[in-house]
């Protein structure tokens, strides 16, 4: 159906007459007739009774005018919609990313991208790298921050590269050391990531190189649960030098021989993502 016929008619039953709905939409009065006696025929219904000296609507033509009204306050709702998404003035920012990030770096970063578009919201669901880049090429999210080293069929956005150090309480026996070796870690007891995290990734890789078999007294995604278990010194975990400089009460040792841990936020190559999610990718890439 055409919502432009739909309009003229509102218009005509609005002004009971043809004329005044000509000059208030702008239009040629035989235009308007035409238009709503198009709609009349496309509907097989009478909709204006043209018997009397002012126009009249027929019982069909007034439940008509009802339902075409409602249609087109939600047309303009939407139009309005659009238009504030476009320039950016309301939507959601949604992303992916491992918890760690998330409690350390994406704060600062989100709060400047949302402190200029107060209108936006942001969505953030934390996961692993390994599911990240799944849920990217899936389609199931469109932005999320993965592994810089990853060879998945993603753009990416560097984010940060920092060390990757041991974690333990301020008070444990290795606190004041300079550096751990990897060798050390041999059945020493640790709580860590599940698999599926670079970091934890990274920690097998290293101990199956060194042949090297740690004492994995707990495995978590639950970084706050992580942290206080590190802190009570049920063991130690390994995180981002940034993770025990913000936590009080814990000492980060970089490893021997030392790691980095390159991050980036990805999305799927060639997929098209909502302005607010490229618009803070835009953002992010200016500001990092």
């Amino acid at each position: 159906m055409d919502l432009r016929k739909l309009e003229i008619f509102s218009s005509v039953a609005r002004n009971q007459s043809f004329s005044a709905a000509a000059e208030a939409l702008h239009m040629a009065q035989p235009a308007v007739s035409i238009a709503v006696r198009k709609l009349e025929e496309s509907l097989d219904l009478t909709l204006i009774d043209r018997s009397g000296r002012r126009i009249a609507l027929t019982a069909e033509g007034a439940k008509l005018l009802s339902q075409a009204e409602a249609v087109l306050e939600q047309v303009e709702a939407i139009e309005q919609s659009a238009g504030a998404m476009r320039g950016l003035l309301e939507g959601e920012l949604s992303i992916a990313c491992p918890s760690m990030l998330a409690t350390y770096f994406l704060p600062e970063l989100l709060s400047g991208f949302l402190g200029e578009h107060p209108g936006l919201t942001a969505s953030v669901t934390q996961a692993g790298t390994t599911q990240i880049e799944s849920m990217l090429l899936e389609g199931q999210i469109e932005i999320g921050v993965t592994s810089a080293d990853t060879d998945a069929d993603l753009d990416l956005l560097p984010l940060i590269n920092e060390q990757m150090v041991v974690c333990v309480a301020d008070d444990h026996h290795w606190a004041r050391r300079r550096y751990i070796s990897v060798e050390e870690l041999h059945h020493t007891p640790m709580v860590v990531y599940e698999s599926g995290y670079f970091i934890r990734q990274q920690l097998d890789l290293l101990c199956q190189e060194a042949s090297v078999t740690p004492d994995l007294r707990m495995q978590s995604n639950f970084l706050p649960l992580l942290v206080s278990m590190v802190k009570q010194n049920l063991g130690t975990t390994v995180g981002l030098r940034t993770m025990a400089a913000k936590e009080p009460g814990i000492v980060g040792i970089p490893l021997s021989p030392r790691v980095k841990v390159p991050m980036a936020l990805a999305r799927r190559r060639g997929r098209q993502i909502s302005r607010a999610n490229q618009a803070f990718l835009d953002w992010a890439a200016i500001k990092l």
